[in-house]
């Protein structure tokens, strides 16, 4: 057998989206995917993806439904509930929800009045946040409805939802303002609009990670990565700085791409650099703490980081000289000492998609995928950005923007199959955006 295989064909594009979820049911012959006909721009307003499955040994899509509620990095957050039923993100009404299918029957069989971006390990419960706020602070989120909280930078009444799937009952887990005070000292009170996003569940259930961002006053993004436990108890910050893509090892730790701050940075979230008297001098003095940093101490390098989920969360780098740059890290559910990743596109324009062995410290290169050249149409680019804030727009050019948001910019995101078997990807390297499946060559290693 090929270690990858194509698992959808085209004229139509289909897709899962993000790295953190199981696409496969139990059985394995299904996987959840999105389909629509054009990816050379962010989605518009009402634009809609059908929902369904794969049966990708056939390479045959089967279409159950539609959503509006989708973002092409992240797909509309589909994900199993058992091996017959699933949940999908759309619109319900006037705001943001959930449909959950039953595919043996092949229709709609409940609806949730909040989204889900995760579920608990027992899927009995829904985690999520505030798409519209999301979208419109650059993260992502969904276009098309406003954001109920858009004139508050930390607000009380917004955060991290928990919702009973079998009541269809939601509570604020934990506010914005709970989480933008937790450790303030590395938090900021400036004015910039703060929100949540890429919420995880531990291999226990018992805790969920997520990253807190916010704009500082010289234009830079800070993350915080957060843990709380999934009763909302026990809010703790474990790591500040540039902050990326990350994944639970174990109950207790966490991997993630960056670096941590320092005490310079911890400088630029103090209040009065929002000073418009300041402004001028912000960036040149932000530039100038980068250029001596990083020559004399090299605490600009990024790296993968383990660290601990805990009061005094320890902090330390590995695969240094091994793994070079940023990527989508998922742990096998069935060895928590393997984690499949991606690379970015490299100067070739290739993404590579590796496995990274905890045991003996290796990298094993399964292939490289090429992006393709096709630019997004900017035909419509007022209409890409209705909704966004000033401050972020700034930070980006129209083209850039509309090309990180449309289907042509397709990291592999690779994830697992429940019983560590296979991984399912997204890739384009074949002139349209299509799903994959590699298989893992060391399981028979690891399940013996």
């Amino acid at each position: 057998m090929d270690i990858i295989q194509k698992a959808t064909n085209g004229p139509a594009h289909h897709f899962f989206g993000f790295h953190d979820l199981i696409a496969f049911n139990r059985s394995g012959d299904k996987i959840l995917s999105l389909e629509v006909d054009t990816i050379n721009h962010p989605p518009l307003k009402g634009e809609k993806a059908k929902v369904g499955y794969t049966r990708w040994e056939e390479q045959q899509f089967v279409a159950l439904g539609e959503t509006n509620a989708f973002n092409y990095p992240q797909g509309a957050r589909q994900q199993w509930l058992s091996d017959m039923l699933f949940t999908v993100n759309n619109q319900i009404g006037d705001h943001w929800g959930t449909d959950i299918y039953d595919v043996e029957i092949g229709k709609i069989v409940q609806k949730l009045d909040a989204p889900t971006h995760c579920l608990s390990r027992d899927g009995k419960t829904s985690y999520s946040f505030n798409y519209s706020r999301v979208f419109r602070l650059g993260g992502y989120g969904y276009t098309g409805l406003p954001d109920h909280t858009e004139n508050e930078s930390i607000p009380s009444n917004d955060g991290i939802y928990a919702t009973d799937i079998s009541s269809n009952s939601t509570k604020l887990l934990v506010s914005i303002e709970e989480i933008a005070n937790c450790d303030k000292a590395t938090s900021a009170f400036n004015g910039f609009h703060h929100y949540i996003t890429h919420l995880t569940v531990s291999p226990d259930g018992q805790r969920i990670a997520f990253l807190h961002r916010f704009v500082l006053a010289d234009g830079g993004v800070r993350t915080r990565l957060m843990t709380i436990g999934a009763n909302g108890n026990d809010l703790r910050c474990i790591a500040q700085g540039f902050l990326s893509h990350f994944d639970w090892k174990d109950n207790q730790h966490i991997i993630i791409w960056g670096r941590i701050g320092n005490n310079a940075d911890k400088l630029r979230s103090a209040g009065f650099l929002s000073s418009p008297l300041l402004a001028p001098f912000v960036k040149t003095g932000k530039n100038i703490i980068k250029k001596i940093i990083g020559k004399k101490s090299g605490m600009l390098a990024q790296s993968f980081l383990m660290i601990e989920d805990s009061e005094s969360p320890t902090i330390s780098s590995f695969a240094n000289g091994i793994i070079c740059s940023d990527g989508h890290p998922m742990f096998c559910p069935t060895n928590r000492n393997l984690f499949i990743c991606d690379t970015y596109p490299d100067e070739h324009k290739e993404r590579t998609l590796f496995f990274y062995n905890f045991e003996d410290g290796t990298r094993t290169d399964v292939g490289k995928f090429r992006m393709i050249d096709e630019r997004p149409d900017m035909t419509l680019q007022a209409t890409y950005f209705d909704g966004l804030d000033k401050n972020i727009l700034s930070l980006f050019t129209p083209e850039q923007l509309a090309f990180t948001r449309s289907g042509l910019h397709c990291d592999l995101h690779p994830r697992w199959d429940a019983n560590g078997k296979m991984v399912a990807f997204d890739s384009i390297h074949e002139g349209s955006r299509q799903i994959y499946v590699a298989h893992n060559p060391f399981y028979k290693e690891t399940t013996e």
